[in-house]
């Protein structure tokens, strides 16, 4: 901008030195044609206007001289203020430089920091997969094993179900065999005459007098009582008779025979057998070959515990042991082994002896 400034001005200069070359050019050749062709008064107008061409002239340097004085002092300024403006831009585009180096670093910064976020978001994304794979994993197998689980729990409760199902059907089964039998025996009673009538009636007189006397025993289940057609079974329970695999009375039912005993002498007429029972688990001993001995050793026991009452005609009794080959119920469970483990009383009136 300076050197374009500088050219300007010296073309001007000399563009004004040309035109003051030119003008005393003609002033001369005028004076000299003047001097050739024109009068005196003719070449002093002449010489006058030489005189006032050169003063023009001189004034004409003289403003030159100035103009050329104020436009250095103008270029001298423009310098400056291109130089404070040139001082200004090479502050900014120092500043600018300085800016960009510090945005870089600052983006670069901001870069690292995202790079870093970035990873650490995704290994923390990972951890969280990892760790809901495990827990959904421990959940597939506690799902899994509370299922098989349930399923077993399922299946036991449906064989149990199943087993009360048919202990229940048994009972029902031996229930309605009962009540067909009573049903029978209520047959025959309607059929039965009057002394017949009269005979069963004293048997319900001696069961009465047996509930009574044996009442504790009963409540507590050591003996039981139950008509079967025109019989009375007296049932003793083998736990307070006798101790397993032996023949020998317990003490603990002496004065429940006691009891029987009397009753049974009050109705010297009937008929008494003394059965003994046993379940189906296999005994081989020193002393008894078999549940068959067995049995037959704990009713003579108890027969001859009886017949210690002189009252009780010896004629009248008989003993028997069956085995393991009458139960009362089934042999499936150690509650239906106690009741088929026994000894029974039974006391047979004149009118089933006919």
């Amino acid at each position: 901008m300076r050197d374009y400034n500088k050219f300007s001005l010296t073309n001007n200069l000399l563009l004004i030195n040309l035109i003051l070359v030119v003008a005393l050019y003609f002033i001369f050749l005028d004076s000299a044609n003047a001097a050739l062709f024109y009068t005196n008064s003719e070449y002093n107008a002449v010489y006058n206007e030489k005189v006032a061409a050169e003063l023009e002239v001189k004034t004409l340097k003289r403003q030159l001289i100035n103009e050329r004085a104020n436009m250095e002092a103008r270029v001298k300024e423009l310098e400056k203020d291109i130089d404070a403006l040139n001082g200004k831009i090479s502050l900014l585009e120092k500043g600018r430089e300085d800016d960009s180096k510090a945005c870089r670093a600052r983006i670069k910064e901001l870069e690292n920091v995202r790079d870093i976020l970035q990873k650490k978001g995704s290994d923390r994304e990972k951890q969280l997969v990892e760790e809901n794979r495990a827990l959904q994993k421990k959940c597939n197998e506690e799902n899994e094993r509370l299922r098989a689980e349930l399923q077993k729990e399922r299946e036991l409760k449906i064989t149990e179900l199943a087993k009360q199902k048919a202990g229940y059907e048994k009972k029902i089964s031996e229930m309605q065999a009962r009540l067909a039998n009573m049903a029978d025996e209520l047959s025959e009673i309607k059929k039965l005459s009057e002394s017949q009538k009269q005979e069963l009636d004293r048997m319900s007189s001696q069961a009465g007098e047996l509930e009574k006397q044996l009442e504790e025993e009963i409540k507590k289940g050591e003996i039981r009582l139950k008509r079967l057609h025109e019989k009375l079974i007296i049932n003793i329970d083998d736990k307070i008779s006798f101790d397993s695999g032996q023949s020998e009375l317990k003490k603990g039912v002496l004065n429940a025979l006691d009891k029987i005993a009397v009753i049974l002498s009050n109705y010297p007429e009937n008929t008494i057998m003394v059965e003994g029972h046993t379940d189906n688990v296999p005994i081989s001993t020193r002393r008894f070959r078999d549940n068959w001995q067995l049995s037959s050793e704990r009713a003579l026991a108890v027969l001859n515990y009886l017949l210690k009452n002189t009252k009780l005609d010896p004629v009248r009794f008989a003993a028997a042991g069956y085995g393991e080959y009458r139960p009362i119920v089934s042999n499936d469970t150690p509650e239906n082994k106690a009741l088929n483990r026994r000894v029974d009383i039974v006391v047979i009136p004149r009118i089933s002896q006919k």
